[in-house]
């Protein structure tokens, strides 16, 4: 596997849980069992974690833009 431009950091929708860039059988069956205790699939679950990282990713962006910078001295 490839790694990881310095810029990028991978996707990791769960706390506790690895990144989505190292799912293997262990990882998927975690998150099965996590799906069925909420009821939902796998792509269910692995959809809402990205519209959560998204909108999070979107306020910290939104809050980068509302800090003013005052100039150095």
């Amino acid at each position: 596997m490839r790694h990881a431009l310095p810029n990028m950091t991978p996707f990791a929708p769960f706390d506790g849980l690895p990144a989505l860039n190292k799912v293997d059988q262990a990882m998927m069956r975690r998150l099965g069992e996590l799906a069925d205790r909420r009821g939902w699939t796998v792509e269910q679950l692995i959809h809402e974690a990205l519209e959560q990282w998204v909108a999070k990713c979107e306020t910290e962006r939104e809050l980068e833009m509302k800090i003013i910078r005052f100039p150095k001295r």
